[in-house]
């Protein structure tokens, strides 16, 4: 009785290897990687280890855990979690390839008969592996991107090649982590040779000159900081080189535009058929230049106001007229355009300056009427002829 107590214990015990919960069962998906052949032997092994010893079972996948004896009374429970394994192995193998795999008396055996089937030669896969190594190259990639395909690389290597380790116990030298110090120092060279070489060639040289190389993970730390100063020193030389090309174009534009010459009002700046005193379409600044508030012509320019004089009407203030300007002609007769609500400003005079004014023009040109009518009054002989 009381060693039944003792198996059941042992079976209903989370952290004993014999328990298996409620939810297991052998059709079990566990790792949720599918074995189809060597292509993918290597991370499906991996994988399914994983999940074994996260169930605390991988002792009867390794054959830590031996078959009892036929009379034992842990047999009917040992045959249980063997037949649950069994399962979970046969569930994650394509359907192609269980018909090949022979019985086996435990899930030990059918572990290792995998592995003779699909495992890749271990010379071969190594060779392979060194060359895949002394190829990668960073090639723009990011130092992340580009360190994580090495590492990957790395890792294969590492489950192919087993450097010797010191088993005896007795060892005084430190061999074991001398050993892993050479390691990490292939790796450290690894890394450093791909990297691009015009970006870190001198972060790569100084590295290197150092009697004792830091960890692989310091020069990592160091490469990662030079890639974020030349990503930054790259931003600002292309924003200079943008202001330039920027100020390049503008300077290029002025330039162009000081060549180009009206062949009408022959100014600078603009081609003949834009210009606004051969098409009478003034802007609306043009009217509102104090300098132009005699009624200007420039060859064949209108005139404002109509009549030559910007400045007319009594008092002071502003006012707004229409203004009729002869743009172009057309067959013979002028073109009128019509320019409304042009701002004009009126000279300020009281009424009686006003009424003085109207007097003294009014007599000047009473003056000049009879000077027509009766001749010139100088050298009076040039009439007699």
């Amino acid at each position: 009785m009381s060693g039944d107590q003792t198996e059941r214990r042992k079976i209903n015990d989370p952290a004993s290897p014999y328990y298996l919960s409620s939810s297991d069962y052998p059709g079990q998906n566990i790792c949720g990687l599918v074995l189809t052949g060597e292509s993918n032997y290597k991370e499906w092994a991996t994988s399914m280890k994983n999940a074994f010893r996260a169930k605390r079972k991988l002792v009867f996948l390794d054959g830590t855990i031996k078959r009892p004896e036929t009379n034992a009374r842990d047999l009917e429970d040992w045959l249980t979690v063997h037949s649950m394994a069994v399962g979970w192995i046969m569930t994650l193998v394509d359907q192609a390839l269980r018909t090949n795999l022979v019985y086996t008396e435990t899930v030990c055996e059918l572990w290792n008969d995998l592995e003779q089937r699909f495992a890749a030669g271990d010379a071969m896969r190594t060779y392979e592996l060194k060359e895949l190594i002394r190829d990668c190259r960073q090639d723009g990639q990011t130092i992340t991107t580009y360190f994580g395909r090495l590492k990957g690389l790395w890792d294969d290597y590492d489950d192919y090649w087993k450097f010797p380790q010191c088993t005896c116990g007795a060892c005084t030298c430190n061999l074991n982590k001398l050993l892993l110090k050479y390691v990490e120092t292939e790796k450290i060279h690894d890394f450093l040779m791909g990297l691009d070489h015009k970006v870190y060639k001198n972060l790569r040289s100084n590295i290197l000159s150092l009697d004792d190389l830091p960890s692989l993970t310091r020069v990592y730390k160091l490469v990662t900081q030079e890639e974020r100063l030349q990503n930054l020193t790259r931003g600002k030389e292309e924003k200079t080189e943008a202001m330039a090309f920027a100020t390049r174009t503008t300077s290029n534009l002025d330039e162009k535009e000081g060549k180009i010459k009206c062949t009408f009002c022959h100014k600078t700046g603009h081609e003949a058929e834009n210009c606004f005193r051969r098409t009478g379409n003034y802007p609306d600044w043009w009217y509102e230049n104090p300098g132009r508030g005699r009624g200007e012509r420039s060859r064949g320019g209108p005139s404002r106001g109509g009549h030559g004089r910007g400045r007319s009407g009594r008092g002071g203030g502003r006012s707004g007229v229409h203004a009729m300007h002869v743009g172009e002609y057309r067959d013979g007769e002028p073109v009128m355009h019509e320019k409304k609500n042009v701002v004009m400003h009126k000279p300020e005079f009281t009424d009686e300056q006003w009424q003085t004014l109207m007097k003294l023009m009014e007599k000047s040109k009473n003056n000049s009427s009879e000077e027509k009518l009766t001749g010139p009054t100088y050298e009076d002989a040039d009439w007699s002829g």
